[in-house]
């Protein structure tokens, strides 16, 4: 069902032509009350008005009443004066719309701060009720032309269509999502559905060739951020840089804010990035060290503990320089060693390898070790155990582990 949700006051509406360039074309409604305006355009199964009682009591309602006829559904709802009177409004209106409507809104004659509520009340029934919202609109009755005091009956007002401004809370909603957890869903989709909208409706002379990249290329990034491969993440964060390059032009004219942030994007990834994502190298460890980083910035504290674990097996196989770092059974040696080691921190006697007994840090790594070692079990078994350390003391060893590691990639220890 489409319904039409509109307002209406106690105002003195002169009459106008309102007309409103749609996909069908050209059309016109010669109104003093622009909801019924806007019926003529859309042609919606219901209308939703919202007045007070004031407006409820006055000519204009009963006006629209019979224009309208059984159509016509009124919402009460109060003046909107005080916070409390704003969210009623928002309340009223989100519990009168259903699950999977279509909705067209229109804020012509809503009053003082109203047309703000719609607009979140629109965000709201999207994202929690599946509503389409079809168009936001405004009849510019102070737009009209001619422009004549007072008006007359063929003065033309145009209709704005200002659903853009909807969709740009998405972009923006992508925008922190990205910012914040690293979530390009959102911000993805919006490049591709603008990408696609605009190569089938040919909307443009120039139409964009990057711009479904970038998304794809931002969502499988996400993807191997929160999978915790920072081979993939190394190697995509690579390949996005020249891609934001050359889709500048692109982004500027239809993903503007995207393209607002493209710097700040570029800034948290550009340490990340790294061609040579499989060979195993000092500049290798190091952009995953920048990674978990990134990750703790973010609040991916399993993601972090999880690569931490990693780097210290993939920086002893380096040191040891035998076995490739990508084999499970290299890594499964490196691992049993680091098990002793992490042993003899406990005061076990055990023997080490002795490729690792010769490590001038070995001490050091293995108290690191065992220290990840009761992190990551606290994390993987979800602190089910009486003995589970709180989540303060979590985050407090988690925030040392970048320094920590960052001392065992000695300079002078390779020549890597």
């Amino acid at each position: 069902m489409t319904i039409l949700l509109t307002f209406l006051g106690t105002g003195q509406y002169e009459t106008v032509t309102y007309v409103w360039h749609g996909d069908e074309g050209e059309r016109s409604c010669t109104t003093n009350l622009f909801p019924e305006a806007a019926h003529a355009f859309f042609a919606p199964e219901r209308v939703l008005v919202c007045v007070t009682p004031q407006a409820r009591a006055h000519d204009n309602f009963r006006a629209l009443k019979e224009r309208l006829g059984e159509k016509l559904h009124p919402l009460d709802i109060p003046g909107g004066k005080t916070q409390t009177e704003l969210w009623e409004i928002f309340d009223r209106i989100a519990a009168a719309v259903g699950e999977g409507e279509e909705l067209i809104l229109d804020v012509t004659h809503a009053f003082r701060s109203l047309p703000l509520v719609v607009f979140a009340v629109a965000a709201y029934l999207r994202r929690t009720k599946g509503m389409t919202i079809r168009h936001v609109v405004y009849g510019a009755y102070d737009a009209r032309d001619p422009y004549r005091t007072p008006p007359e009956p063929a003065d033309q007002a145009p209709v704005f269509d200002l659903t853009s401004l909807l969709d740009l809370l998405d972009w923006l909603s992508g925008a922190e999502a990205l910012l914040s957890r690293n979530d390009a869903a959102l911000l993805a989709e919006k490049m591709e559905r603008t990408h696609n909208a605009l190569w089938r409706e040919r909307a443009a002379e120039e139409l964009p060739r990057r711009l479904k990249s970038v998304a794809q290329k931002l969502r499988d990034l996400s993807h191997a951020l929160h999978f915790s491969r920072p081979r993939d993440v190394m190697r995509l964060a690579s390949e996005l840089m020249p891609l934001l390059d050359d889709a500048r032009a692109e982004l500027a004219q239809w993903a503007k804010p995207f393209a607002v942030i493209t710097e700040q994007v570029r800034v948290e990834l550009e340490p990340l990035a790294y061609a040579e994502a499989d060979v195993l190298s000092r500049e290798n460890l190091r952009r995953q060290l920048e990674l978990i980083g990134h990750y703790l910035s973010k609040g991916l504290i399993v993601q972090a503990m999880t690569l931490a674990r990693e780097w210290i097996v993939s920086l002893l196989v380096l040191r040891r320089g035998e076995g490739n770092w990508l084999n499970r059974s290299t890594r499964e040696e490196i691992e049993k060693a680091l098990g002793a080691a992490a042993a003899r921190s406990r005061g076990e006697t055990v023997s080490l390898p002795e490729w690792f007994a010769s490590l001038p840090s070995g001490e050091k790594i293995g108290q690191l070790w065992n220290g990840l070692a009761e992190l990551r079990n606290a994390l993987a078994h979800c602190a089910m155990s009486w003995d589970a350390p709180s989540v303060q003391t979590i985050l407090a060893k988690a925030r040392d582990l970048p320094d920590q590691l960052r001392s065992l990639l000695d300079p002078d220890s390779d020549s890597s």
